[in-house]
């Protein structure tokens, strides 16, 4: 008899496979590998060791991935160097622990800890704490590797409690048709990540879901957010009709995707594509995305003693401009945004202190404030590569380059930049638009003072969903709280536009909810003109915005409003 249980839709697509059960939650530990008599001074330098071969483990598995993927390493590796971590297993070694046993007992102390603290975002680390101590037990030779997720079989549907990103970029689309977690969040990294390659996710299904037997028959249903164990004929029938129309959907965006977007009134919505590096461009044109929306620029500063020069911030950005200029079609656009780092997101040339609430600290243009001179390297560096590369006609348009500050929330913020990139306007330099970025309450209900100071706005759902609803999007337990639907970010989202609309400045929607074609009427009917999305959701977007008139996207969007819960605003979305 089959059996349903209802979670979290994390990300979208029907799964239909038999089940692989992976644990994730401890750390292995085999005690036969301690040998004695130990000597302190030798047990300190095997965990030295150690760390320096889990170091370098992390630096070759960010290089050339996105951006996502190598901050989430990055955080991996600021954990690995923590002096508290390091001194407290040298003490245990220094008190007769072994390396592996002092490395094992503190790790699971400290994991223990914070998964038990109040404050959400310590409480959400704890796993990428017990991922670090499993790497060291490994090369330590205290610990078996963990499960290859490389080397699933076929027909896999993924069962675990939780799955880390550094889980998650293993997996092979190919073979894991689906993931279903006893926890998880809809808007954790590894549901981010399972979007973007495309792996139907379903989060938040309860501890019943890892008691099942191992190869069972079963079915994931990230659009209703189900999970279906030994599925009857009737059911697995439908999941089958559900997935061939899903595929046949894609298929036909593909075909049209460098057709312009316009809605069936005639509006055209320019889909742009986010970027981390040089070579995404090349996918996002192929992909039929008509510029870059949002280029992250934190790997150019990761993993540095200092920070880029200005030649090589030049260098970085004209390659951008060039293969921009490569891709044919009309007008191209590239937004830059500058530096978002600080709080929660560290940097190793910046001597800041750690803090006990960083998502509410020094970061984005608060730091950038705080450090005039990487602001005014970046502004300066764009100008010159727009100068030298980007200015002159090509086909019917030019390049349209903007800068976009991240977390801004005041005003005053916003004309201290200006005051500061002042004196970079001489004549032969061009002026850059220089946009806000809405991710924050403040900064969507200021929106119509901000327009003196922006020439555009980008509004990034993430952020906005978390700060508004307060709640860690990563948190197992609260994160599902974070969702970009709730109707007081739809608000917050509608507010944005029409001030910005009355000024006559764009706004672009650059966050997660961008690539969902679900939302894409009601994003146009809140009054966003242009949506930056994964490379991708672009052809689905595109078939998304010519579904729909404006008329019909604006009354969906009025009635989307009056709803009481983000749940309310997914039924009438379906």
């Amino acid at each position: 008899m089959s059996i349903t249980l209802s979670g979290h839709a994390a990300a979208p697509g029907v799964g239909i496979g038999t089940a692989v059960l992976y644990r994730t939650d401890r750390l292995t530990f085999e005690q036969a590998a301690v040998t004695a008599p130990l000597d302190a001074a030798l047990e300190w330098e095997r965990y030295c060791a150690a760390q320096r071969l889990v170091d370098d483990e992390l630096a070759r598995l960010a290089h050339g991935k996105p951006a996502l993927v190598a901050e989430l390493y990055a955080a991996h590796r600021a954990i690995l160097q923590d002096q508290t971590l390091a001194t407290s297993i040298h003490s245990a070694i220094d008190e007769g622990s072994s390396a592996a046993a002092a490395t094992f007992q503190v790790v699971s102390d400290v994991a223990h800890a914070m998964g038990a603290l109040d404050d959400s975002y310590f409480a959400g680390r704890s796993a990428d704490v017990l991922d670090i101590g499993q790497r060291l037990l490994v090369h330590l030779g205290a610990a078996p590797g963990r499960a290859r997720l490389d080397m699933l079989p076929a027909d896999t549907i993924l069962i675990a409690d939780d799955l880390s990103p550094s889980d998650v970029v293993q997996l092979e689309p190919g073979k894991v048709l689906g993931i279903a977690l006893a926890g998880g969040t809809p808007t954790a990294h590894s549901a981010i990540l399972a979007r973007s390659l495309g792996i139907p996710l379903v989060c938040g299904l309860g501890a019943r879901v890892l008691t099942i037997a191992p190869r069972s028959p079963c079915i994931v249903d990230g659009d209703r957010a189900t999970f279906v164990l030994e599925p009857d004929a009737i059911t697995l029938r439908r999941a089958r009709a559900a997935q061939q129309s899903l595929v046949e959907e894609r298929a036909q965006a593909a075909r049209h995707a460098h057709l312009r977007a316009t809605t069936r009134d005639g509006v055209y919505v320019p889909v742009l594509a986010n970027a981390n590096s040089p070579e995404d461009v090349f996918a996002a044109a192929a992909a039929g995305a008509e510029g870059i929306g949002l280029l992250r620029t934190e790997f150019l500063f990761q993993e540095r003693a200092l920070p880029p020069s200005l030649d090589e911030q030049v260098d970085t950005y004209s390659r951008f401009i060039r293969q921009l200029r490569e891709q044919e079609g009309g007008a191209m656009q590239l937004t830059v945004r500058a530096l978002d780092a600080g709080g929660d997101k560290p940097l190793r040339f910046f001597p800041h202190p750690p803090e006990d609430n960083p998502f509410l600290g020094l970061r984005g243009v608060r730091l950038l404030l705080d450090e005039p001179e990487i602001l005014r390297t970046q502004y300066r560096a764009l100008q010159i590569a727009v100068r030298d590369h980007g200015g002159a006609q090509w086909g019917a348009a030019a390049l349209e380059a903007r800068f976009l500050l991240p977390m801004v929330t005041t005003v005053e913020e916003v004309r201290f930049v200006r005051l500061l990139l002042a004196n970079l306007h001489e004549a032969d330099m061009p002026r850059i638009k220089l946009g806000v970025m809405v991710e924050v309450p403040s900064a969507a209900l200021i929106t119509q003072q901000l327009t003196s100071y922006a020439d555009f706005f980008s509004i990034g759902t993430n952020d906005l969903a978390q700060y508004t609803l307060a709640s860690d999007r990563t948190h197992r337990q609260v994160g599902v709280l974070a969702d970009p639907l709730h109707p007081a970010v739809l608000r917050l989202i509608e507010m944005t536009c029409r001030a910005a609309r009355a000024a006559r400045k764009p706004v672009t929607l650059c966050g997660e909810l961008a690539g969902d074609p679900s939302a894409t009427r009601l994003l146009l009917g809140l009054g966003v003109q242009e949506l930056s999305v994964p490379v991708p959701a672009v052809a689905l977007i595109k078939a998304a915005v010519r579904r729909g008139t404006l008329e019909e996207c604006t009354l969906l969007a009025a009635e989307a409003l009056t709803c009481p819960d983000a749940a309310a605003v997914r039924v009438l979305l379906q």
